[in-house]
């Protein structure tokens, strides 16, 4: 079974379009046997769905994003992603979230081309792991710790995710930690799972800015799935193993404590210049 890519997509500017362009360019290069399901924010280029269409990808939907509906981030474009690959009944492998980093402005160029070069290049082998490894449900390149101190805005749509309810679905709490910058690998369970438990009302519902970075993700270890993440620590220096280890003993899930050593310290965000990120640009 072949993996998809739901990209979303963002290019206000002539002067972003590059952008564009190097994603396209990357789907040719590791991508080209993928599915894409494509949402497209209502205030990018006109001039956005040709250039797609111009590299000849295996674009199975493209659409944009009703206005009342855009939530100022690449949130609402994945929205809209989503509903075509629901609609269309089709099932993959693994699931890429991938969207235009940068493609508002470029203080992000950098972090581009990281994830460019360190993640989508690496495809194979990350996608090897995925298939490999039992029970792992997706994979990232740099989380956050959740602060049990700090305040979150309720963001849950429809499904009780981030809010850690337990029922006979979600019979798991989350892994207290955020995959941040929106760009991830989600295997074929746990979106299956969250695919499931949604209805028309959360397509047609406006969603928090940040809920493919701080809920969305959730669904995988609420469904009892391992999230790997491939940098130890978090882009604040701290450690996230006491996280995820807390995880496993709180939900009796003992069999992934081995995953744990697998996580790699070689890079850090510091090495990531300049420091600072904007997680929706």
């Amino acid at each position: 079974m072949k993996s998809c890519i739901i990209f979303s997509c963002t290019i206000i500017s002539e002067q972003r379009l590059i952008v564009l362009h190097r994603f396209l360019q990357t789907f040719q290069q590791h991508f080209s046997d993928s599915d894409l399901f494509i949402g497209i924010n209502p205030n990018s280029l006109d001039e956005v769905e040709s250039i797609i269409n111009s590299y000849n990808l295996n674009v199975q939907f493209i659409q944009r994003c009703p206005v009342e509906l855009y939530s100022d981030s690449d949130a609402s474009a994945y929205q809209i992603a989503l509903k075509g690959l629901r609609d269309s009944n089709s099932e993959y492998e693994n699931y890429w979230f991938i969207h235009t980093k940068s493609g508002v402005n470029e203080h992000s160029n950098y972090l581009r081309e990281w994830y460019i070069d360190n993640f989508l290049a690496n495809r194979i082998p990350i996608e090897t792991f995925i298939n490999e490894t039992p029970g792992i449900g997706s994979y990232g390149m740099l989380g956050l710790a959740y602060d049990e101190q700090k305040s979150y805005g309720k963001t849950d749509i429809e499904v009780d995710i981030f809010e850690n309810t337990i029922t006979d679905e979600l019979p798991y709490t989350h892994a207290h930690f955020f995959y941040i910058h929106t760009l991830y690998v989600i295997n074929k369970k746990p979106l299956q799972k969250f695919l499931s438990l949604i209805t028309d009302n959360w397509f047609e519902t406006k969603l928090d800015r940040y809920y493919f970075e701080g809920v969305f993700p959730f669904i995988v270890s609420r469904s009892g799935y391992f999230p790997y993440i491939e940098n130890q620590f978090d882009c604040s220096s701290n450690d996230l193993t006491p996280k995820i280890s807390d995880w496993i003993t709180i939900n009796k899930l003992e069999k992934y404590k081995k995953y744990i050593n697998t996580f790699k310290t070689n890079f850090t965000f510091n090495q990531l210049n300049p420091p600072y990120v904007n997680s929706n640009t």
